[in-house]
C-alpha cells in the first residue's frame, strides 16, 4: 500500500502559490495590453505633457491677455493635453497638481466641448488628472443651449471657435474641511488655474476669452452636471481686431536664466521651510512686477492692494511697505521687524513660515467697491479669481528664482491698519511668505537630474536590488558561500529599502530638495500622509496602484526586519518568524508587481520594461520558494514509497 498523504498539504500550498503568481503574470499582461491598446471608446489617453517648452515665463506673462475677438483654429490633441495639464495636471506625487489647493482637496473639475472641427472628435469630455485622460461624457449636445447661456459678445466668441473649456467646482470637497470659508478658497484656486491656462495658451500661440458671467443653470444643463460652473474659456486665435499685448520690461532684474512656462508650472510647489540669508532687491522687484501683470477679468488694479513685510531683503530696510501696482514702486510705512506682530494680528497659528520668510506679501481687495455692484456675489468671485491669478504668478516666479513660497488664506482677524496701513474698505485675502531655499544657492547645470527623475530611477533600481537580494537566498548559493551571501543579501535588501524611502518621499512630494531629507519634520509629514491615505478607498487606476505601493512598504518593512533578525542570528531560525519572513516576502513581491503594472506602465516611456521585471519576479519566486519545496516533497515522497514497498 502507498501512502500518498505525506507532503500532500505542503505540495498543495506550493501549487497554490504558483497558480497565484501565474494569475498575477496573466493579469499584468492583460493590463499592459489594455494600457497600450485601449479598447474603451469613452477614454482618450493623452501622451505625457511637455515639461520643457520653449517660451520664457516672463515673456508669456507679459503677452497673456483675454481676447475680445476670437476666431476658430484647429486645436490639436497635443495642445488640448497641454492645456488640461496646465489647468489640473499632476506634477509630483500621485495627486499634487499644477495649482495649489486648500488642504489638497482639489474641488475643481475640467470639462471640454468640441464641435468636431478640431482634432478632438465631437462631444463633451471630462478630464481625469490622475490618468491624464479625457472621459467622454456625451457624443451629442445642443450647441444653442451653450450660446443661450452666454450674453452678447461672449456668446459670439463661443460660436466662433471649435473648442471650449469649462472650470467647474465641487464646493463640498473643500467646505467639508474648512466650512464656509472653503468657498473663497475654491474661487482663489480657480484663479490659479486660469493663470496657468493663459500662460500655456501663449506658449501654444492660442488665446481665449475669459467668461465669468453666464446663466449657471443653462451651463449645468448643457453639460448635464450639478457642479457649479466657474468660468467658460473658448479657445482659438486672435481675430485681427486685437493687437498682441507685448509689454517689454524696461529693466531685467533677474540674473538667472529664465525657465519656460512649462518648466515653471511643473516645478511649482508649496514650500514652507526657508533658510537664513538675504534676497536681492532686484529679485523681489522682478517677482512683483511680473506677478501683477495679469489680464484682469473685470476692473483694474485699483480694487487690489499689496503690502510688503520686509525682513531680509538686500537693499531694503526692515519694515512694512506699500507696493504701488501702477509703477512698480515702494513706499515705506513703518520700520522694524513686524512679522511676529502680523501673525498675532491676523491670528495665524501653525504657520512658522511667516516668521521665517525673508518677505511676506499681503494682498487685499476693496470689499466696499464689491458691495456697490449689482451682483456682489459675482464680483466677489471674480476678484478672488484675480487674486488667485496674481498669486499663481508669484508661485511661478519664485520657482524660476529658486525661492520657496506658499499661500495662506486663513485670516480670522480683521487686519492691522497700524502695522500695514491698509484702508478700512480693504479686506486681506492672501498672505504669501517668500523665503530662501537650498536651490537658490546651488548653481544649476545642464547635467543635473531633477529630484523627480532621480526618484523614478531609484524606484526601478530598488526593484532590481530587491530581486538580487532574493536571488542570493537561493539554497544552491547559500550553501556554497554562506557567509558572503548572508552579508550581500542583507546589504542589497537594506539598500533597496532605503531607496524605497527616497522614492516614496520624493514621488509623494514630502521633500523638494536634498536638504529636506535631513529635516525630521518631512518624515513626520510623510508618516501622517501615509496613514491617512492607506485607508482611503481607491477611485482610479493610479489610486489602486498607490495602495499597492503602501502595502508594499508595510509588508516590505516587516520582511526586512525579520530578515535582519535571521541574518544576525538574533533568534532561532526555526521560530515562527521564519515563516512570517517567507510569506511577507511573497506578498511584498505581489504588491510590488501590481504597483509596477498599474503605475509603472503609465509613467514609463518603455512599459515593456515593467512587464519584463514582473516576469523576472515571478520566475524568481518560483525558483526560490516553489521549485525547491516541490522537489523536496517529491524526493521525500519517493523515499517514503520505497520504504513502504
Amino acid at each position: 500500500m502507498v501512502d500518498n498523504t505525506l507532503g500532500k498539504r505542503s505540495k498543495t500550498k506550493q501549487q497554490f502559490k504558483f497558480i497565484f503568481m501565474l494569475m498575477i503574470l496573466i493579469g499584468s499582461l492583460i493590463l499592459l495590453i489594455l494600457e497600450m491598446f485601449p479598447t474603451t471608446s469613452d477614454r482618450i489617453q493623452f501622451p505625457p505633457p511637455d515639461y520643457k517648452g520653449y517660451l520664457p515665463l516672463s515673456t508669456a506673462i507679459n503677452q497673456s491677455k483675454s481676447s475680445r475677438d476670437l476666431r476658430n483654429s484647429i486645436i490639436e490633441n497635443k495642445s488640448i493635453s497641454q492645456l488640461m495639464w496646465a489647468l489640473q495636471g499632476v506634477t509630483h506625487g500621485p495627486r499634487f497638481r499644477t495649482v495649489p489647493s486648500a488642504g489638497a482637496t482639489y474641488p475643481l473639475e475640467i470639462f471640454i466641448v468640441s464641435n468636431g472641427t478640431s482634432a478632438l472628435k465631437k462631444g463633451l469630455y471630462n478630464y481625469i488628472p490622475q490618468d491624464h485622460q479625457l472621459r467622454c461624457v456625451s457624443s451629442s449636445y445642443n450647441w444653442t443651449i451653450l450660446q443661450s447661456a452666454l450674453f452678447g459678445e461672449d456668446s459670439e466668441a463661443v460660436s466662433n471657435v471649435s473648442t471650449v473649456f469649462f472650470i467647474f467646482a465641487d464646493y463640498a470637497r473643500t467646505t467639508f474641511r474648512y466650512g464656509d470659508r472653503g468657498v473663497q478658497y475654491v474661487h482663489l484656486e480657480v484663479g490659479h488655474a486660469i493663470q496657468n491656462f493663459l500662460l500655456q495658451l501663449v506658449s501654444l500661440n492660442l488665446n481665449t476669452r475669459m467668461i465669468a458671467n453666464f446663466n449657471s443653470h443653462k451651463i449645468q444643463n448643457f453639460l448635464n452636471t450639478k457642479l457649479e460652473p466657474m468660468v467658460v474659456l473658448p479657445v482659438g486665435v486672435n481675430g485681427g481686431s486685437d493687437s498682441p499685448l507685448i509689454k517689454l520690461k524696461q529693466l531685467s532684474f533677474s540674473n538667472t536664466e529664465e525657465m519656460t512656462v512649462e518648466e515653471a508650472i511643473a516645478k511649482r510647489q508649496s514650500v514652507r521651510d526657508y533658510l537664513t540669508g538675504k534676497i536681492p532687491l532686484s529679485v523681489v522687484l522682478d517677482v512683483l512686477e511680473d506677478s501683477i501683470t495679469i489680464p484682469h477679468i473685470v476692473g483694474n488694479n485699483s480694487q487690489l492692494d499689496l503690502r510688503l513685510v520686509v525682513n531680509d531683503i538686500d537693499g531694503l530696510p526692515i519694515g512694512s511697505y506699500r507696493y504701488f501696482l501702477e509703477n512698480n514702486s515702494l513706499y515705506q510705512l513703518y520700520q522694524g521687524d513686524l512679522r511676529s506682530s502680523i501673525t498675532e494680528t491676523y491670528r495665524i497659528s501653525g504657520q512658522p513660515c511667516v516668521v521665517a520668510a525673508q518677505l511676506d506679501i499681503v494682498i487685499s481687495v476693496d470689499t466696499a467697491w464689491i458691495n456697490q455692484q449689482i451682483d456682489l456675489n459675482l464680483y466677489h468671485r471674480i476678484m478672488m479669481f484675480n487674486i488667485g491669478m496674481i498669486a499663481q504668478n508669484i508661485y511661478l516666479k519664485c520657482a524660476v528664482n529658486g525661492l520657496g513660497t506658499v499661500v495662506i488664506g486663513a485670516f480670522s482677524g480683521s487686519g492691522s491698519a497700524q502695522l500695514l496701513d491698509i484702508p478700512s474698505r480693504y479686506t486681506p485675502i492672501y498672505l504669501i511668505p517668500i523665503g530662501l531655499t537650498l536651490e537658490y544657492f546651488e548653481e544649476p547645470t545642464g547635467l543635473q537630474l531633477s529630484l523627480s527623475e532621480m526618484a523614478r530611477l531609484t524606484g526601478l533600481l530598488l526593484y532590481v536590488l530587491f530581486f538580487i537580494s532574493l536571488y542570493l537566498s537561493l539554497p544552491m548559493l547559500r550553501k556554497r558561500v554562506k557567509k558572503k551571501i548572508r552579508w550581500l543579501h542583507c546589504i542589497f535588501g537594506i539598500v533597496a529599502f532605503i531607496g524605497g524611502i527616497f522614492h516614496y518621499m520624493v514621488i509623494h512630494g514630502h521633500v523638494y530638495n536634498l536638504w529636506e531629507f535631513l529635516n525630521v519634520t518631512s518624515y513626520f509629514n510623510a508618516l501622517s500622509y501615509f496613514i491617512f491615505n492607506i485607508f482611503l478607498f481607491p477611485e482610479t487606476q493610479v489610486d489602486v496602484g498607490m495602495l499597492m505601493a503602501y502595502l508594499t512598504v508595510c509588508f516590505g518593512t516587516i520582511a526586512v526586519i525579520t530578515g535582519a533578525v535571521f541574518a544576525f542570528k538574533l533568534v532561532n531560525r526555526r521560530t515562527i518568524l521564519r515563516t512570517i519572513h517567507k510569506y511577507f516576502i511573497f506578498f511584498t513581491l505581489v504588491f510590488a508587481i501590481i504597483h509596477n503594472i498599474l503605475n509603472g506602465v503609465i509613467f514609463a516611456t518603455e512599459p515593456f520594461i515593467f512587464l519584463l521585471l514582473n516576469i523576472m519576479a515571478i520566475d524568481l519566486y518560483f525558483v526560490l520558494y516553489i521549485s525547491p519545496d516541490l522537489a523536496k516533497d517529491i524526493f521525500k515522497k519517493k523515499e517514503r514509497i520505497s520504504v513502504i514497498e
